[in-house]
């Protein structure tokens, strides 16, 4: 660990505008942007390992082992290993902003509600963690609390996608889980796991115009939430899926960046056999090309006006996907 607390002083001020675009492009999934740089199309041949999906969900601990902070914020990274860590924020500001960062890596930055522990993936893997955390003195203008340094050694690359975390957000007692065991109770592998989940999401939920149009900055899902209504964005439809794979012990990533030129959140699963399964969307025994149940689930709805322009302008198959973000 390399501690490093900020002086108690306000005095630095910064204006985090990537922070608020970020917030507002995520949820409604249609922000103009330059085209993506990556297509990926997937053969496999199957699973060779048996798989069960008697698992124990994994679930992150409040251990106070490590904790460091100071009058505004508390940070526990007695689980660093394990691919998270707590941060509470204990002022009286409303507005709070957290931004990691890793050796190069883009900026990650989350919105912090205070008095809350919020669970933080560490998805950029083993390495030197910047975290700072800001309050907001006026309208995009935020002052640093606290920054702290961070060695994080990961027992396990995989950790950070399969506990859950601020976007990603379940329970053992979430229906969101049940259905997953339910829906893979009988599966023989990992990928037959994956396409019951799969084809469940892309038959079952509906892509909600309105929402996207009028869903509010800071904005996370709700898995149980979009369950029961059957209806959300695209980042509800990544949230659910991966909050059923990894809770069936299926490493999976919400991945965030573009799609064509929208702005776009879809999946990657992680199987024993294949690695990292990047950029699916269908799955047919034996070839997956880009899911994004997003767009899957609303193919029959492809031709509605302005559909296209929530999954990039090359339209679903065809648009390439860059990811920015893993969460």
């Amino acid at each position: 660990m390399k501690h490093c607390v900020l002086a108690k002083s306000k005095s630095n001020t910064v204006l985090l505008l990537s922070a608020l675009l970020l917030t507002s492009v995520l949820t409604g999934c249609k922000k103009e942007i330059p085209p993506s740089q990556r297509e990926t199309e997937v053969k496999l041949e199957g699973d060779t390992q048996a798989w069960s999906n008697d698992w124990t969900i994994l679930m992150p601990e409040l251990n106070e082992d490590k904790v460091y902070g100071n009058e505004y914020v508390t940070l526990d990274t007695s689980n660093s290993g394990d691919g998270y860590i707590y941060i509470k924020y204990i002022g009286d500001n409303e507005k709070v902003k957290l931004q990691i960062y890793s050796d190069t890596s883009i900026t990650y930055t989350y919105n912090i509600k205070p008095g809350i522990d919020t669970v933080i993936p560490l998805s950029l893997g083993s390495g030197i963690y910047s975290i700072t955390a800001y309050e907001n003195i006026q309208d995009t203008e935020y002052a640093m609390v606290y920054a702290e340094e961070l060695e994080v050694n990961l027992n396990d690359e995989l950790s950070p996608f399969l506990y859950p975390n601020q976007y990603v957000m379940f329970t053992e007692k979430s229906d969101t889980t049940a259905l997953a065991k339910q829906l893979t109770d009988d599966c023989a592998t990992e990928l037959d796991a994956v396409a019951k989940v799969y084809d469940y999401m892309v038959k079952n939920i509906t892509y909600d115009y309105y929402k996207a149009e009028n869903v509010q900055p800071g904005y996370l899902p709700d898995v149980d939430e979009i369950l029961s209504i059957k209806t959300g964005i695209c980042f509800d439809y990544s949230a659910v899926m991966c909050a059923m794979l990894r809770s069936v012990g299926i490493p999976t990533r919400m991945e965030i960046g573009y799609s064509g030129d929208a702005y776009h959140a879809w999946v990657s699963v992680y199987t024993k056999d294949h690695g990292w399964i990047n950029d699916i969307i269908e799955f047919d025994g034996v070839q997956w090309t880009l899911m994004d149940p997003t767009f899957d689930a609303n193919s029959a709805d492809s031709k509605k006006s302005g559909f296209s322009q929530l999954i990039g302008s090359g339209g679903g198959k065809k648009a390439k996907y860059t990811v920015m973000y893993n969460y």
